[in-house]
């Protein structure tokens, strides 16, 4: 199998040759490349650039081409800043009251924000490699999340507590959805193999399980049923611990969990891995960043224990690997999946 063969092989629930690798590495790859992360956020030559420098250097299955998490918030009116080589970060919501809801419009992901550089970075890439390596397309903040920048995440989060039934939080809601659905059918038109996003302010970490259940729970469910009929396969990350809420997410539909190092890996297994694809779990920072080699190798060889049997996995790391992370860390990853991935 070729890489492209091996992750559709595992995306519909076959046993490919061996564990898929995807890398969550854009931050690392912006900086081995030289490049700055001013330009990869705006410049689709870069950002393709960039990301095939590093499956030369790694050899990886799947390439995920992310960007940052303001992306769709800036597109629908939010303002953000970012520091010389970080991501970029909101400073100011989209609308200050919920009486401005109203206001805000669906995003046009061909010509709103930068969200134009993303897909025709897709593009160029799948004209580079798509037919022999996966393109994973990031479409950046679910409807919760991007919900909670567009309003401002403080505000937001009270409104849910204060006035859980007020019709524009529903409003708002709706909006984000719609935003975010559409990021999704364009990557996939551009040329995405599969799609993924963020929702990470909805998960235990932030918001407990009752209010997931209630606020974000339905549009993940959504999502993955209008983009499963679209045939569009989609990866959901949650940052943080989402052990108490993985029954929940194995009732989803067909569809992809990137799940964080924090959560209990037997009971994903047990529960969201049974039906669905694992994306992970390797700590991108104590383990990937500032561990040994040997310690790369044994987290590895670990979770594939855990997470090969029957299939469906892809491994990764479990949220975006740092900047500074060696390259001999992330060849041992691979190469872990080389050596114990086998099917």
């Amino acid at each position: 199998m070729n890489s492209l063969e091996r992750v559709r092989t595992v995306l519909a629930g076959g046993t490919p040759d061996r564990v898929p690798v995807c890398l969550h590495n854009f931050m690392m790859a912006v900086r081995e490349a030289g490049a700055r992360m001013e330009d990869y956020r705006v410049d689709p030559e870069v950002i393709a650039r960039v990301h095939l420098q590093a499956l030369e250097k790694y050899g990886h299955d799947c390439i995920l081409v992310d960007t940052d998490t303001t992306m769709l918030a800036e597109a629908m009116g939010a303002r953000s800043e970012c520091a010389p080589g970080e991501p970029g970060r909101i400073v100011a919501p989209a609308i200050h009251s919920l009486d401005e809801v109203d206001r805000l419009r669906v995003i046009d992901p061909e010509k709103d924000g930068r969200i134009p550089a993303l897909l025709e970075a897709v593009r160029l890439l799948s004209k580079q490699v798509g037919s022999e390596i996966a393109i994973r397309g990031n479409a950046d903040q679910a409807a919760f999340d991007l919900a909670c920048l567009a309003r401002g995440i403080e505000d937001f989060l009270m409104e849910l507590v204060d006035r859980p039934d007020d019709p524009r939080i529903t409003r708002l809601l709706e909006v984000c959805y719609q935003s975010h659905l559409a990021v999704h059918r364009a990557l996939a038109k551009a040329g995405a193999h599969l799609t993924s996003m963020g929702d990470s302010l909805a998960g235990p970490d932030v918001t407990s399980p009752r209010m997931f259940e209630r606020f974000a729970h339905p549009y993940e469910a959504r999502l993955v049923q209008d983009l499963h009929a679209d045939g569009i396969f989609v990866v959901i990350h949650i940052c943080g611990d989402t052990s108490k809420i993985l029954d929940q997410l194995a009732e989803y539909g067909p569809c992809g969990f990137e799940l964080d190092y924090k959560t209990d890996c037997v009971k994903a297994k047990q529960t969201a891995g049974q039906r669905h694809v694992l994306f992970g779990n390797i700590d991108p920072s104590a383990v990937l960043a500032q561990g040994t080699v040997e310690q790369v190798r044994d987290a590895t060889r670990k979770l594939i224990s855990v997470w090969k049997p029957s299939g469906r996995f892809i491994l990764n790391s479990g949220c975006a690997i740092p900047p500074t992370t060696p390259p001999e860390n992330i060849r041992a990853m691979v190469e872990a999946a080389h050596e114990y991935g086998g099917y």
